[in-house]
């Protein structure tokens, strides 16, 4: 199985396409650091406490030494410290990073760690028959309309080859 450490911008989209379940449904074994949970307002970490509970989600909790760890990685001055808790714990669990956030992905990229997004997700969801394509175009349709910070290319690809999918011309 294979190890994610998921960013909070996944958690919130997935909550708000309310397709968070579908995380917990395909072949990933899912973490997250505390300090990102706390990124999550109340209701979108009372939808993930549910899988936490389930113990579906690992949420880790770091020492002070590794706190100072992190703290002391050197990366870019965009990121928050909730970011570095995100490359730090990928790195050690030799795992894949789940965010859409340009900084995050762009150094988890230098530091030689697999980044995915949400546009990876639709595939796994769509590869695991948890949706249908005509479901994923809706899905990322609606996605687009609040998320701005989305690949436009990458997604009128996706796009254009469920549609083609979804009409039987492959």
């Amino acid at each position: 199985m294979k190890l994610t450490v998921t960013d909070a911008n996944i958690f919130i989209d997935l909550i708000k396409l309310q397709m968070l379940g579908f995380l917990f449904s395909i072949k990933v074994e899912v973490y997250t650091t505390h300090e990102v949970a706390e990124q999550l307002n109340n209701n979108q970490y009372e939808k993930i406490s549910s899988f936490i509970q389930a113990q579906l989600l690992t949420v880790v909790d770091f020492t002070d030494a590794q706190i100072e760890e992190i703290a002391a990685l050197q990366v870019s001055r965009a990121l928050e410290f909730a970011d570095k808790t995100v490359i730090y714990l990928a790195a050690k669990l030799n795992a894949a990073v789940l965010s859409g956030d340009g900084p995050l992905r762009k150094a988890c990229q230098k530091q030689l760690l697999t980044v995915h997004g949400i546009l990876w997700l639709f595939q796994q969801f769509l590869e695991h028959d948890l949706i249908s394509h005509s479901t994923a175009i809706t899905k990322l349709n609606h996605l687009q309309s609040f998320n701005n910070r989305l690949p436009k290319e990458e997604c009128l690809k996706k796009l254009a080859e469920w549609k083609q999918h979804e009409t039987g011309k492959h």
